[in-house]
Formats: C-alpha cells, structure tokens, sequence
C-alpha cells in the first residue's frame, strides 16, 4: 500500500492491524464515534468533518479492509473477507441519506483513524482513537 504512504508528504504512515484490533468503538475529539462490529457492521454517529455532505449524522453500515489485487499495490479492492489491512472503507446504504462512503487509513501504529483518499494517508484532522 506503498500508494497511501508516499501521498503529499504526509507525515502520517498507514499501519495494518487485524480485525481483532479494529473492532470496538472509537471516538474523535469532537464526538464523533464509530462502532465496528466483527460481523463487518459499523455504527456511527457524526462525520463532522469527513468532507462527506451524504454522511450526515451517521448510522449504520458496513466495512471491510481494502486489499491490493497487483504485487505493486495500485489496484486496490474492498474484500468482506480480508482479516487485516491498513485502509478501510465504511458504506451506508443508498436509504441513509443518500448513500455514504468514507474511506479511513489506520495510523499512530493502529491507535488511530483518520479519513482517507487517494492523494493523502489523512485528508483531514478528524482523528478517531480506539476507546
């Protein structure tokens, strides 16, 4: 996933961890929070600063890792079997608002969240810890 690391200079780096690691909540600053649950459900509440206009308030969706289909890591595809990984995306339904898509990179070596894009590892400050 050297494609997120190298992004704009950041000085963030992605980090995997295991879908052990990942579930449970974590909040940001502000009070946003997610939930991730291992049956790949996720609950939010709040995207303040996602950059997302359809994430609203939040609700309830689903995540899965991404995973790179190439040795050189440039196609990278959502896998609701992938068990680790340094990028995750979480959906909502088209019936949520509108339908949702954010995309998050773990950093701080797996204690944090931050929203993703292709550009950058963090397209924000939105930060969210595990709690």
């Amino acid at each position: 996933m050297l494609l997120f690391a190298g992004g704009c200079g950041s000085a963030e780096t992605l980090h995997a961890i295991n879908r052990g690691d990942l579930v449970g909540s974590w909040k940001s600053s502000g009070g946003d929070s997610m939930r991730f649950s291992a049956d790949r459900e996720v609950r939010t509440h709040g995207f303040s600063d996602s950059g997302e206009e359809n994430c609203g308030d939040g609700g309830v969706g689903k995540w899965s890792f991404y995973v790179a289909m190439d040795e050189a890591g440039e196609s990278l595809h959502t896998s609701s079997e992938a068990s680790e990984g340094s990028l995750i995306s979480v959906r909502f339904p088209e019936s949520a608002g509108g339908g949702c898509h954010v995309d998050l990179s773990v950093i701080d070596a797996g204690r944090s969240l931050c929203i993703a894009d292709l550009d950058q590892v963090c397209s924000s400050d939105l930060r969210f810890t595990r709690q």
